[in-house]
């Protein structure tokens, strides 16, 4: 029905009466790769310009695959409190205040034994004990001719 005609990589030379590759390679054509156009482009990847409006009110423009026009936040580095820590407390403007890093954590551990009760009496009681000491330093001291 159908005519198929074979065709052979082989070249014979009349000539010589020998046949020899087209190929000059001793393995054959099976490890050369012939360089092909590829049957598809590339995809095109869209990327959409996109409006970011963060808690604080402040807004950027950055380009992603997704086709919203804008997107608001309602959590971020503005005012959470893993990058804001002075958030979390009960003074927003004590940095170190008594919950956060290395003095929250003494404080925590000691609170039991009522330190920060003992501060202020030891403060008090250091303040009278300099005064006494200065009076008696002046009653003390000989007045001068």
């Amino acid at each position: 029905m159908f005519n198929i005609r074979r065709i052979s990589f082989k070249s014979t030379l009349t000539a010589a009466g020998t046949s020899r590759s087209i190929s000059s390679s001793p393995y054959g054509r099976t490890h050369v790769w012939r360089r092909r156009a590829p049957k598809l482009p590339n995809p095109v990847v869209p990327h959409f310009p996109q409006r970011v409006i963060l808690a604080d009110g402040s807004t950027f423009i950055h380009y992603t695959t997704s086709p919203r026009p804008f997107i608001k936040l309602t959590r971020d580095t503005t005012n959470n409190p893993v990058w804001n820590p002075w958030l979390a407390g009960d003074n927003p403007e004590d940095g170190e205040g008594a919950q956060v890093g290395r003095m929250g954590r003494f404080r925590r551990k000691f609170e039991e034994l009522g330190g920060a009760e003992m501060d202020d009496e030891w403060v008090v009681m250091e303040n009278s004990e300099d005064e006494r000491l200065g009076q008696r330093v002046e009653t003390n001291v000989p007045a001068l001719p």
